[in-house]
């Protein structure tokens, strides 16, 4: 344990792991500002910003809490009209609030890609015509409706948190090995009475725990921020019901009719494996370089590699043969740690299984070579 505190201290008490950790949160909060501060609801002609958008469209959605039926759709519109307001480099209508946008995504014959390809909304469908009703056909639960937002911008908050953390955690563990070959220190290290393996084991466990502190700061950071401005509720809606969102609710694409609560799980679990495995990754590559400076090169290398890979590789693959070697390496390519923390690359069943089984084995496997390859040198 001695060895562990002192490991941990090395590693925390570095002034560019500090900085570096305000940096991060400094750059949540204000990413997390700006996303409130985007926020516009309209209810009854009067436009609403920021702060008090998101409560306004948070208490006209109280009405309206519950099971949604036909009735209820018909309300919302009766009430509160199709938004038709369209203006240039605005990704959504302008007079739109949480509910009538939500109402004209899921169950209208309107759509909007950008401010140049909409069409406004004149008719309402009846669940049971849209996948809406597929789904509660098929699962045989109901549709709730609840104001869910928060979970949005709390998942774009989290993945902006975790790349910039997975920088902090690459560029603090990436010298943890060869760092101190450089120095000199090796002759030393395991003259000690707690021997060479427990020195070993110490090392490892601190810099997981750096990898486990650094996810579970910015979680809790993320979660904390957007409960006490947006609130809890909407875990019990499916993802792809919300007034800004990348997908709508689609048969064709089933990790929208997740529920938001079933959706955030998976993000978290995917997003804490991600960071583990770059832990292990780094670790392993500090372990077979001498030099902390190539060491952190070519973690960073590694790191940003599946991107430039998948920007390269995309459209290739005509015959048989280099179809399924390119469909290794594409798995391989979101298996990677940069990919685990980015939300919207999530697939569904087998295929998140068969990711996340990868990812799990990589860590594994790096944990134990850089444990070995470490051991082997220590030998003097």
């Amino acid at each position: 344990m001695r060895l562990y505190k002192m490991e941990l201290y090395k590693l925390c008490g570095r002034k560019m792991f500090i900085i570096g950790a305000l940096c991060v949160i400094g750059v949540v909060l204000f990413g997390f500002a700006v996303k409130v501060s985007s926020e516009e609801s309209v209810v009854d002609g009067i436009r609403y910003k920021g702060y008090q958008a998101v409560q306004k469209d948070r208490q006209i959605t109280k009405e309206f809490e519950g099971i949604l039926t036909d009735e209820k759709a018909e309300k919302i519109i009766e009430k509160y009209g199709f938004p038709s307001e369209v203006e240039v480099f605005y990704a959504y209508y302008r007079d739109a609030n949480y509910l009538n946008m939500l109402v004209e995504k899921c169950l209208s014959n309107g759509y909007f890609n950008n401010w140049e390809d909409y069409k406004i909304a004149t008719d309402i469908y009846s669940i049971e015509d849209t996948d809406l009703g597929a789904y509660r056909n098929y699962t045989g639960k109901e549709i709730v409706l609840e104001y869910n937002n928060g979970w949005l911008v709390f998942l774009d908050v989290l993945e902006t948190g975790l790349i910039l953390g997975s920088i902090l955690v690459l560029y603090s563990v990436s010298t943890v090995f060869a760092g101190e070959r450089q120095s000199g220190m090796l002759v030393l290290l395991f003259t000690t009475k707690e021997g060479k393996k427990k020195d070993i084991y110490a090392k490892i466990a601190a810099v997981f725990t750096i990898a486990l502190g650094v996810w579970l700061c910015i979680t809790v950071i993320g979660l904390l921020l957007c409960g006490i401005v947006y609130g809890y509720s909407g875990l019990h809606t499916l993802a792809g019901m919300s007034k800004i969102s990348f997908y709508q609710v689609s048969a064709y694409m089933p990790k929208t009719m997740w529920s938001m609560g079933k959706f955030i799980v998976i993000v978290l679990l995917r997003s804490l494996l991600g960071m583990l495995l770059l832990c292990s990754i780094t670790i392993c590559i500090s372990a077979f370089l001498k030099s902390p400076f190539n060491a952190v090169v070519c973690a960073t290398i590694v790191w940003v590699m599946p991107i430039l890979l998948w920007i390269l590789l995309r459209g290739a693959g005509q015959s048989f043969i280099s179809y399924i070697i390119l469909y290794i390496i594409r798995c391989l390519i979101f298996s990677s740690p940069i990919y685990m923390v980015m939300y919207d690359t999530i697939d569904s069943g087998r295929a998140m299984v068969m990711l996340m089984s990868i990812s799990a084995a990589m860590l594994i496997i790096c944990s134990i070579s850089a444990y070995l390859k470490y051991k082997r040198q220590q030998v003097v």
